[in-house]
């Protein structure tokens, strides 16, 4: 597919221009090729993901964090070795975050949402999706409420499992069912007071910072604590076969860490 037309549609597909973000969404680094066959999806822009796309003769990598921030970045150190890589192999680098955390369609959390009404088997009758937590004016975090209780021990079983997710429940509330749960795929331990609040039983976020869990354990609301990459390795994947499907894009996809 010719380049300028994939990115103009990505930037038109995610709505990169309603998002104030600190991450500077959309083609970051450009490269001399026209047609783009192949694309590396992965979480993280960095060198050995570089290294792995030149391997694999790939002509675009996209991911969810990039090189480039709100802060203007000089290419020294690192960033350059980044660049370099991209421009030394001729591989261009598309990337975007928050567009991606809130999209309707490839998006994070609508990812963890539908692992867990799949789990639950929770027919369209049974659950209710909410608004949980807005950025800047838009809705990109939710909850879901069901009718039907489920047994605490689903969230660090089946469903991290399936999703191949850390196991970390931290059960506060000392419950045995639940019915609702909360999700925010971020460093948000900051709302667990605004969980708390609105009732819900589990509160899944990425990290925590040790005075946010002693403040969660006074509240007694339960957390879920399953990693920054562990929750956003989701949207690559549904952002690639959304490309695949609609283009005939080769798609390849690398879930490494560290």
């Amino acid at each position: 597919m010719n380049k300028k037309e994939l990115v103009s549609y990505l930037d038109e597909y995610l709505k990169i221009s309603d998002f104030k973000d600190t991450s500077k969404n959309g083609l970051q680094v450009d490269s001399e090729k026209v047609d783009i066959k192949k694309i590396w999806y992965a979480v993280d822009a960095n060198t050995y993901i570089f290294d792995k796309a030149k391997e694999e003769w790939v002509d675009m990598v996209l991911t969810h964090h990039g090189i480039f921030w709100w802060f203007e970045q000089a290419l020294i150190g690192i960033p350059y070795e980044r660049a370099k890589k991209l421009i030394k192999n001729d591989i261009s680098l598309y990337s975007c975050h928050l567009p991606l955390d809130a999209h309707r369609e490839v998006w994070n959390n609508i990812g963890l949402t539908h692992a867990f009404i799949n789990m639950f088997w929770l027919q369209e009758w049974e659950y209710e999706i909410q608004d949980f937590w807005m950025y800047h004016w838009v809705s990109i975090w939710y909850g879901i409420r069901f009718k039907h209780k489920v047994h605490i021990s689903n969230l660090v079983t089946p469903y991290a499992e399936m999703m191949q997710l850390t196991k970390r429940l931290f059960n506060f509330w000392k419950k045995e069912y639940i019915t609702s749960v909360a999700f925010v795929s971020w460093w948000a331990l900051s709302n667990v007071k605004e969980a708390f609040e609105k009732g819900y039983d589990v509160f899944v976020t990425w990290e925590w910072a040790h005075y946010e869990m002693t403040f969660a354990k006074e509240l007694w609301q339960s957390i879920l604590i399953w990693g920054h990459y562990e929750t956003e390795k989701i949207w690559p994947k549904l952002l690639a076969y959304h490309l695949r499907d609609k283009f005939g894009i080769e798609i390849v996809y690398l879930d490494e860490k560290y």
